[in-house]
């Protein structure tokens, strides 16, 4: 199990930003938010990781079993699109699940793109804390260390590399 899941209340607005197959979106849905958006751009992308370093066609095939998958959800929102590219209203989520593009920069972007879209009190979790890759020039972890340290949020890290900040 995730331990941010157990942060999520009932009628939570929830987001997950990496959503691949959407294995842990159902995951999310299981604990009753009031709404989830899931944003992938679903892209063949050869720096990322091995999951999308692969055929656009099957992106697109991916793309399209997600959107089967929750097309009778109504509290689903499916974004094809880049994280920083999606819009949305200043505290807008309860809780939100970052698991993305992990180098170091794309991390930095995300959390400064989704912090203020995060409600007073609410989380931005994620997975893959202290993941490292020779791709991904340093990883998630000094992005998240930096970005809590900064804005005086605290910090939870978890087993399996899972972490949330309270904002």
């Amino acid at each position: 199990m995730r331990e941010p899941l157990n942060l999520i209340k009932e009628s939570f607005v929830c987001a997950e930003v990496g959503v691949w197959k959407g294995d842990f979106s159902q995951a999310i849905l299981n604990r009753k938010p009031s709404a989830l958006h899931l944003i992938d751009p679903w892209v063949r992308q050869d720096y990322v990781d091995r999951l999308y370093s692969t055929a656009q066609e099957k992106m697109d095939s991916v793309h399209r079993q997600v959107c089967n998958k929750f097309k009778d959800r109504k509290e689903v929102t499916i974004h094809r699109a880049y994280s920083t590219e999606v819009k949305f209203e200043e505290g807008f989520f309860d809780w939100l699940y970052l698991d993305a593009d992990h180098s170091y920069e794309s991390v930095k972007k995300d959390l400064e793109h989704f912090a203020p879209l995060i409600k007073k009190g609410g989380y931005l979790t994620g997975d893959d804390y202290g993941w490292t890759d020779a791709n991904c020039n340093r990883g998630p972890k000094p992005a998240i260390d930096e970005f809590a340290e900064e804005r005086g949020v605290e910090l939870r890290v978890y087993p399996r590399r899972q972490f949330a900040l309270l904002l």
